[in-house]
């Protein structure tokens, strides 16, 4: 074998052995092959060297040496009703003769023990590891096992040693969990929107949790059962410009300038007793800021965090100080939410002192480093000195939790068919708490991603970082499952953004083009099984957003699990191009017209989201762009033939006949017979966006552009208080309700 040749072969190896594709399909269907800088770059990153021959063969060998050097596995997942737990034991040759005993234990406390000899065990697998055999051998454990979380242990006795091995055993649900509501063939149908973008007459130039509030009230009055939101999680708070949803500091906090500061119980207090400067300042602002064409972020955090700064002071003093019930309520969630409370204090308390030195230092990666671990002495110091900053931060969080939970209530209380349909993200941006918190979860040397496809000809980097997936099974998925649990709490359904993140990501070594990525596996029978059981404990319907290129396998997995799927109108065509007919989407599927990162259903129609990208100069070639718009005139004639049947009087056309102009009438027909088609699919869910409601243009996120366009800023046309009085939003509601209470025409 030629040098070259050997040395693709090593590398083919130790990409298997590491669960790096070589090689994937782009949007097109075309095979691509990674190239050879990516490989290197991505598994060294895995803390594989792979930039020589005599790299490749060691790092095959660690490679190869992890898989025999545990005794067991650190975690295993089986699925209910399996008829017996298997044990597999690896152990050198010569160790046959031990003894072991071992002792289950499951979650309610019921232990079941049991022992034997090594050389008992039915071989599965043995290798010569460093000229050493070792063998694997396979214990039946009968013992009945509900769902849930329990533990083996492993007691080896030879030679008058013992040794001990543990291994966490999750046993999943046959499904996810489905309400009541939607059993047999109920469906039901909501509304979703950007909770920032939200106008009212009481906000502060940006949607809060009491607007969250507002909405679900209007919804159930409309006979919604669902309202979904963006992310809500923690943001940066001193950086709002940073303020995509998708890339978040952490992925189990809130961000808290979505509090209702008025709403805070020491507001009320304080007024009463007579409001200080900084509320006479905030109220003088809140009409420029509820007149700003956009969410300006930093003006509105700067306004909330000087009152929040009083109200903290002032429970503090009357609360905390005097040990009142609210001060117990505090204490009580802060032992509840224990070490990721108080390093979420510990992290904002250290980015305000490093920021007020330095403004350039955005992050934890910039700060001195004795203070990047959070375990350091350091920082233990910071915090024993710093107790009111600290203190202030987990106040901010705690009334964010509290105000969340109202929300989670009141769609409970008003009966919603799902309630409070959340987001959670594939990744977490590197500078942030997550990663600071648990550094070696996550893999800062990459970035998360897509190749190029239709939507975005240069592919897409994200700005975040995944777990890594070996840490994942070393924890026994532990920070999988709590983070699944605490985006669970209060929503009554959680989309997965981009589930095929169970199976695989894109990795895009830091730097690079996103055309320089590789596919990462991820243990996708373990995490969908763990998504089932945490969905069943929580109550919590799961969507997984499967658009795009999606992995053999996935969506027959999600289906068998209950796990819902996502039907987007614009990606629903037959092999011809055509619009697929309402009869044709899935049950199990949430459907709606796009997605916060393709365009709306009005700036589809004009071409809007066409001339930014032009005027972004996003279009790879002029030849491409004329192209791109020929195929939107078919797609619209396309559609309007497959709407065409749904065409009512009432919804605002003349003479009932949909036509391609663009007057308000002719956009208000097309749109409510665009939802009456969806709302006739079979899909259990129907998902109305409130800007397609509010008739938008603009495109709330444009992949591949960060400061050239406004994404994560526009606010809706349409106030709140004005939703009943917009005919457009009333003509869309009643072919919606129309189209879920009747079949297809």
């Amino acid at each position: 074998m030629e040098k070259g040749d050997r040395e693709q072969t090593l590398l083919q190896v130790l990409c298997d052995l590491a669960g790096v594709q070589t090689t994937y399909r782009d949007g097109w269907g075309r095979e691509q092959k990674v190239r050879r800088e990516a490989l290197t770059a991505i598994l060294q990153s895995l803390g594989y060297p792979a930039e020589s021959p005599k790299d490749l063969e060691a790092s095959i060998r660690a490679a190869f040496k992890e898989k025999w050097d545990s005794v067991v596995d650190p975690v295993q997942v089986l699925p209910q009703d399996h008829p017996a737990v298997p044990l597999v034991v690896t152990f050198p040759q010569g160790r046959e003769d031990a003894f072991f005993r071992y002792r289950l234990r499951r979650e309610d406390g019921r232990e079941f023990w049991g022992e034997g000899r090594l050389e008992a065990g039915i071989p599965v697998d043995g290798a010569m590891v460093d000229g050493v055999r070792y063998e694997q051998r396979l214990f039946l454990v009968s013992a009945p096992l509900p769902p849930g979380y329990h533990d083996l242990e492993l007691f080896l006795f030879r030679s008058g040693s013992e040794e001990s091995h543990a291994q966490s055993l999750i046993v999943a649900p046959r499904h996810a969990y489905v309400p009541e509501s939607l059993q047999g063939h109920q469906r039901t149908w909501g509304v979703t929107g950007q909770l920032y973008g939200l106008r009212s007459q009481n906000n502060w130039g940006m949607g809060d949790f009491s607007d969250l509030k507002a909405l679900i009230h209007w919804a159930a009055d409309q006979g919604a059962g669902f309202v979904g939101t963006n992310p809500l999680h923690l943001l940066f708070p001193n950086d709002p410009e940073k303020c995509s949803p998708y890339a978040p500091s952490s992925r189990k906090h809130l961000q808290p300038w979505y509090l209702d500061v008025t709403a805070v119980p020491e507001f009320g207090e304080i007024q009463r007793a007579g409001a200080p400067p900084s509320f006479q300042e905030a109220e003088n602002r809140v009409e420029e800021l509820r007149n700003e064409p956009w969410v300006a972020y930093w003006k509105i955090w700067s306004v909330k965090r000087r009152v929040l700064e009083e109200l903290f002071r002032h429970f503090r003093d009357h609360h905390l100080a005097k040990d009142t019930e609210r001060a117990h309520a505090f204490r009580a969630f802060c032992r509840e939410m224990g070490e990721d409370l108080f390093y979420y204090g510990v992290f904002h308390a250290l980015d305000d002192h490093f920021r007020a030195q330095d403004p350039s230092l955005w992050g934890w990666p910039l700060w001195p480093e004795p203070y990047r671990d959070r375990c350091s002495h350091q920082v233990s110091h910071f915090a024993e000195t710093h107790p009111d900053s600290l203190a202030f931060h987990q106040y901010c969080a705690w009334n964010a939790w509290e105000q969340w939970t109202a929300c989670g209530r009141c769609s409970m209380e008003r009966h919603l068919a799902v309630g409070i349909y959340g987001d959670l993200p594939v990744g977490v941006d590197p500078a942030g708490l997550d990663v600071w918190m648990a550094p070696r979860l996550y893999n800062g040397q990459v970035r998360l991603g897509a190749p190029p496809d239709d939507f975005n000809v240069n592919g897409q980097e994200w700005g975040v970082v995944p777990f890594f997936p070996k840490a994942l099974q070393e924890k026994g998925y532990g920070p999988f499952i709590q983070l699944l649990r605490a985006n669970m709490r209060v929503t009554g359904a959680l989309r997965l953004d981009h589930v095929m993140g169970l199976t695989r990501l894109y990795w895009i070594p830091q730097g690079a083009s996103p055309r320089e990525g590789a596919y990462v596996h991820y243990p996708f029978h373990d995490l969908i099984q763990i998504v089932a059981l945490e969905s069943l404990r929580n109550r919590c319907l799961v969507v997984g957003e499967d658009l795009g290129t999606v992995p053999e396998g996935v969506r027959e997995a999600m289906a068998r699990k209950k796990i819902f799927g996502c039907r987007l109108v614009l990606f629903e065509k037959d092999d011809t191009g055509r619009f697929r007919h309402a009869d044709e989407y899935p049950e199990l599927s949430l459907a709606s017209f796009a997605t916060h990162d393709l365009p709306t259903l009005e700036g589809f129609w004009s071409g809007r989201d066409l001339d930014v990208r032009q005027e972004l100069d996003l279009f790879p070639s002029e030849e491409v762009g004329k192209k791109m718009r020929t195929a939107r005139k078919r797609d619209r004639n396309l559609l309007l033939e497959r709407i065409a049947p749904y065409r009512t009087e009432t919804h605002g056309a003349p003479d009932g006949v949909l036509a391609e102009g663009s007057s308000a009438d002719e956009a208000t027909a097309r749109a409510a017979a665009l939802h009456r088609h969806l709302a006739a699919t079979p899909a259990k869910l129907v998902a109305i966006s409130l800007e397609d409601l509010c008739g938008e243009t603009e495109q709330v996120n444009l992949p591949g552009t960060v400061a050239e366009h406004p994404n994560w800023r526009r606010k809706l046309s349409v106030a709140l208080e004005d939703l009943n009085e917009n005919r457009r939003v009333h003509l869309i509601l009643e072919a919606v309700r129309q189209g879920r209470s009747a079949s297809d025409p």
